[in-house]
């Protein structure tokens, strides 16, 4: 059988014989490969309000299940999930389950080999100290003659404030070579912002085990920030079109940093032949050296794109699933595409199987509609939702109501352009957040972005507003700080 369509991609599957597992923190997070996938089963940390409309249609295996805003004294973390008693035991009614998670550490690679479980992600010896460091990245995307953005690497200790200012100008960037998500990414603009990002950068936190000695400097680039997904398989590199990054937006995430990450927009994600022509060519021959280096499956390429002189430029890598998952597949499988997170399983399980690769990758670049946006607890500190919402698709009237319409929990659940869905995570009431935590997915059918690809449109801050104000988010009195910690799960409560 030759893969070439959504249909084949199904058919393929049927035959498959192991069990597989979508692993995550909240079952929402591994959705996408049920609509390809027969008996396919979710395992998760978290439980949710969500959690209980997806239950209705998939198998899903929670540690926290009926424990509602109360949680276990564990990481929150797939590893927690893998190495737990209640999961093992749950997987031996299972004979070589196929687990895919969002990455992978070796903890679960140790269970993994152990149980005679296969681990759908690629080796933690990808991670953060190669293809996740920003600086190993940049020697190979360089290698492999990719565009990148003007800089140089420096020893932390030894940054001169006046010769970076005549090097680069202002503004400029400094980045932590494995901080993401935008959490390491500073926009120096004056000597008070250079001061402060030396400070941040040396400050240790839970993704820092080792002190960083060297960070990367680069000239300031004014354009948005796109990303693309790539698949590394036997048969070549697959991937998407390029894709919007939406970051930084203050409705959302209330943190220092520079681009943030906030969400996708995949409708308003149009680009001339000419950028995707430089995207597609920069995501085959890094994908090539990745697979040189043993590396398979899905990864992710971040830009930035100088709209001026009309180039794209590679600023890093993600070597894993990343945050545009599950709602690209869910607008792929929309398109009747044939998902990128399916091949990517296809290589773990190491089947013989063939595409029609032309057919494939026509059908991968077609253009995507949907947009997603992560709302975080905004408070600066501890705080909990003092209204509960019910976990499906709102609309907003007139005079700016937040309005019920129906239970769902994925895009193909929304009618309307003017409807959007919350999900991933809907708390119980009187949950608990610490400052910057996520709260919850929110999913449009609509673009959320400006014609400048950088701020929130009137339609995506109107629901960002709304939606958070109808949570009621209320921080947490100081004289009840303390004893509050003290009793509380001290790892729900660590930086997101």
């Amino acid at each position: 059988m030759i893969i070439h369509n959504l249909q084949s991609l199904k058919d393929f599957f049927q035959e498959v014989k192991n069990p597989i597992f979508g692993v995550a923190v909240f079952p929402f997070e591994r959705l996408g490969l049920e609509e390809i996938v027969k008996d396919y089963r979710l395992l998760s940390l978290r439980w949710s309000l969500d959690s209980q409309l997806i239950e209705r249609d998939i198998e899903i295996f929670s540690l926290e299940k009926g424990m509602g805003k109360k949680h276990l004294n564990l990481p929150r973390n797939s590893t927690t999930v893998l190495t737990h008693e209640k999961t093992r035991n749950y997987l031996r009614n299972f004979q070589k389950p196929v687990l895919l998670t969002y990455n992978s550490s070796k903890k679960m690679e140790g269970i993994c080999k152990s149980k005679n479980w296969i681990l759908a992600a690629p080796p933690v010896k990808f991670g953060k100290n190669f293809l996740e460091n920003k600086i190993e990245f940049r020697d190979i995307a360089k290698s492999c003659g990719a565009s990148v953005a003007p800089g140089e690497i420096f020893v932390l200790k030894r940054l001169k404030w006046k010769k970076l200012v005549k090097d680069f100008g202002l503004p400029f960037i400094i980045q932590h070579p494995t901080r993401g998500g935008g959490k390491g990414t500073f926009l120096i603009k004056n000597f008070k912002d250079f001061k402060n990002s030396l400070q941040l950068i040396k400050k240790e936190d839970e993704e820092d085990v080792q002190k960083v000695s060297k960070v990367l400097v680069t000239k300031f680039i004014s354009g948005p920030s796109p990303s693309i997904i790539g698949c590394a398989t036997r048969h070549g590199i697959l991937s998407t079109p390029l894709q919007f990054q939406v970051l930084s937006q203050k409705e959302l995430y209330n943190k220092e940093g520079f681009g943030l990450f906030c969400g996708h927009d995949f409708t308003s994600s149009r680009f001339s032949e000419s950028i995707e022509a430089q995207a597609y060519s920069m995501v085959r021959s890094i994908g090539k050296k990745f697979q040189s280096l043993g590396y398979k499956g899905i990864f992710g390429l971040d830009f930035v794109l100088d709209e001026k002189e009309g180039r794209l430029y590679l600023t890093e890598c993600n070597p894993r699933l990343t945050g545009a998952f599950p709602t690209l597949t869910f607008t792929q499988i929309e398109n009747q595409e044939t998902p990128l997170i399916a091949f990517h399983l296809l290589e773990y399980l190491n089947l013989d199987y063939k595409i029609d690769f032309q057919k494939i990758e026509t059908l991968l670049h077609q253009k995507k509609e949907g947009a997603q946006m992560f709302m975080h607890n905004l408070e600066g500190r501890i705080a909990r939702n003092k209204n509960e919402l019910k976990a499906g698709v709102y609309k907003i009237d007139s005079q700016d109501n937040l309005i019920f319409i129906r239970d769902g929990y994925k895009l193909s659940h929304l009618e309307d352009p003017d409807e959007f869905l919350i999900c991933d995570g809907v708390p119980f009431l009187n949950s608990y957040f610490s400052a910057n935590r996520r709260i919850c997915r929110i999913l449009t059918r609509g673009r959320i972005l400006n014609d400048d690809y950088k701020s929130l449109n009137s339609f995506g801050r109107k629901i960002a507003k709304v939606l958070y104000k109808n949570f009621k988010m209320k921080p947490i009195p100081l004289q009840f700080l303390i004893p509050f910690i003290r009793f509380f799960n001290p790892n729900y409560l660590a930086k997101p």
